[in-house]
Parts: structure tokens; sequence; C-alpha cells
């Protein structure tokens, strides 16, 4: 039988503007707004939370598997917001915070992913193109930084798998479900369901 050792207690969460608070700083929204852009919320779901005092738990366990944040840190303020990812912390001369990512990157093989060592971005770079779960990929002398949480073609540079064969094509999405594929410079027709998108190209960069 469960003895009073086997209980598991009830911790004191974060609720209302202190939650509201932890989660802007860990996503680096400057106002409510800007957060509810972030979750896909209306201002007055967070609104509601401050004024009554609320914990939205799905929230919380949706921001840390996005950002890796510590849900101790997140939820109960205990520990460091990012103790366990490869994400660093330092000082800048100006004595700012900032956070830095390592984006696991790689280059295309015969269609396979080969891998390379990790890339590390500085978090507001990330922030300003929107990009939350990131890969890179190399060729030569350029970089290509892939949002994976874009499994859609419309417009622009996608990584995509066809067949089992990756590569990087640009897609332009036509009328009846149709996507136009570039390849070295012509361009097919196929359907949609012809292509599995892996991710879109959010930031390109190159070495001069």
């Amino acid at each position: 039988m469960p003895t009073n050792q086997d209980r598991l207690s009830a911790f004191e969460y974060f609720c209302g503007k202190d939650f509201v608070q932890r989660l802007s700083e860990v996503t680096e929204s400057k106002s409510q707004r800007v957060l509810s852009e972030k979750l896909g919320i209306p201002t007055s779901t967070i609104s509601t939370w401050v004024k009554r005092g609320l914990t939205p738990h799905e929230i919380a366990v949706r921001v840390h598997l996005h950002t890796g944040v510590s849900l101790k840190w997140l939820l109960l303020g205990q520990g460091d917001a990012f103790p366990n990812r490869s994400s660093h912390k330092h000082e800048s001369k100006r004595l700012e915070t900032k956070f830095l990512f390592d984006v696991e990157s790689f280059y295309l093989k015969k269609g396979k992913l080969q891998g390379l060592r990790t890339i590390t971005f500085d978090k507001s770079l990330l922030d300003e193109v929107d990009v939350m779960n990131a890969m890179a990929i190399k060729d030569g002398d350029t970089t290509y930084v892939i949002d994976k949480e874009v499994h859609q073609a419309i417009s622009g540079t996608y990584l995509v798998d066809m067949d089992g064969l990756l590569s990087l094509n640009d897609i332009q999405r036509l009328p009846g479900k149709k996507l136009a594929i570039s390849f070295n410079g012509s361009t097919l027709t196929v359907d949609e369901d012809d292509v599995r998108v892996v991710g879109r190209v959010a930031l390109v960069m190159e070495k001069k």
C-alpha cells in the first residue's frame, strides 16, 4: 500500500503575471501581443491568465518542447532556464545577456544527410526569421538554415524528399495542388503528394 512518502505532493506553480513574465522572457516577447502571436492564441487569453492567476500547463509543455527551456525554471523558478541543452549564456561587452543555440548541420551526399559539426547561432537571429526548430545544410561556402516546422510548400526554397532522396529546390505552388519545382534551371510540375517537404530555407549565409 502507498505510504505518505509515496505521495506526489502538489507544487506551487508560477501563475498569472509571474508565469507570463517567464514566458515573455524565454520567447523574447516584448509585449502580450507579440507573445500571443508566437503562441497562436488571442491576447485576451493571456489577459485572463493574469487576471485569474492561471497556469496554462499545455502552454508550458509546448514552449518546453519547442525551446528546451526547463519546466522547473518556467513553472517553479528553480535552476537555470536551459540546463541540459546546447545553449550557452554569455555576457557581451554591454553586459547584455545573450542566448546562443547550437544547430545541427549537415551536407547532402547522393540525396542523404551527412552529419557535420554543430553551428552556434544567436537566438535573436533565429527569432528574426521566426525559426524555433532549425537545422543547417552546408553546400560549399553557403549555409542554409532550415525551418523544420514548415511542411507545406508555398513559395521559396525547400528541403524536400522525393522517392527517399533529399534535395534543396526552389518551389512555387500552383492551382490544383500542383508544385512547380526547379531542377538545375529546368522546371518540373508535380502533384503536391509526390513531394514531402522536410523544411523551408529561412536564412542563407555565404562566405565572401
